[in-house]
């Protein structure tokens, strides 16, 4: 019987304990953005906070800071962006559609970026090849400028005389 209480009032304080954590829907922005403005967005951030971990100097000499040039590229202030990512976000079926977008778009540029990266390289490949061609063929042309290279006799009996 003592075990029937305790496991009564482990319940009740289990079952007001999940209702009490409850997060409320939060309410549509007005000024919600887009669904397709929020994926272009969020690969902007994407890209400026991958290029900041990079190169962060050149960010800051040149006076970017990624979120404030996204937020300014799409006419849009801080508290639009957290309060549309806020309701994109307890939607979790259409954030996830906004994220695989993202994604989706970043693996497509990786790949682009990759393919010209290889491209590149081979370039690279065939242009070390010709300098070390041609480092070859100056190094034989300075190794024979010290030999004597044997002349052949030119016949001038056939020549006439100036005079």
């Amino acid at each position: 019987m003592k075990y029937i209480r305790i496991l009564t009032i482990l319940c009740v304080l289990v079952g007001f304990g999940c209702n009490s954590n409850r997060i409320e829907k939060p309410k549509k922005p007005k000024n919600l953005i887009k669904k397709q403005d929020m994926v272009n967005i969020l690969y902007d951030m994407a890209i400026l906070t991958a290029s900041k971990g990079v190169n962060s100097e050149l960010l800051e000499n040149n006076g970017i800071m990624p979120k404030d040039f996204v937020f300014e590229k799409y006419g849009i202030d801080s508290l639009q962006f957290v309060l549309s990512n806020e309701y994109y976000t307890y939607n979790l079926d259409t954030y996830e559609e906004i994220f695989n977008s993202v994604k989706e778009r970043l693996t497509v540029e990786k790949t682009h970026i990759d393919s010209l990266n290889n491209i590149a390289a081979e370039e690279r490949k065939k242009l070390r090849d010709q300098r070390d061609s041609l480092n070859k063929i100056n190094k034989e042309k300075r190794e024979t400028r010290g030999t004597i290279i044997p002349s052949r006799k030119i016949d001038t009996s056939q020549l006439e005389t100036r005079q």
